[in-house]
């Protein structure tokens, strides 16, 4: 799928996690791509690098499509203290994971 980012005039390609299955597999032992979540309501959702063995930006977007935070993302490993979680500040509606710097606080995207 197609997503522009109407900020920056620019465009990217995303993979489309948009049911239980996909959502709950995510980027986990993938390759390196952007996957866009979409949600069937705004939520605090949340996320955790659980297969996922690269760093990875997570956007969360609100119902407008506008990036309201972004977390730098970084793989599990052994130490107990880098199983997290990342949490919006505040219910989004679609989520995006990246290993680009494709999308900044405050852009508005179309998809």
């Amino acid at each position: 799928m197609l997503v522009k980012n109407l900020t920056r005039e620019t465009k990217f390609e995303v993979s489309v996690a948009d049911d239980f299955i996909s959502q709950t597999k995510g980027l986990s032992f993938s390759e390196k791509k952007n996957m866009l979540f979409k949600f069937p309501m705004s939520y605090y959702w949340s996320f955790w690098m659980f297969g996922v063995p690269y760093n990875i930006d997570i956007a969360f977007i609100d119902e407008s499509k506008r990036v309201f935070q972004i977390e730098k993302a970084v793989p599990l490993i052994l130490d107990m203290r880098s199983w997290r979680t990342y949490k919006p500040k505040k219910p989004c509606k679609f989520v995006l994971e990246t290993t680009q710097n494709i999308v900044h606080i405050g852009d508005k995207l179309d998809f």
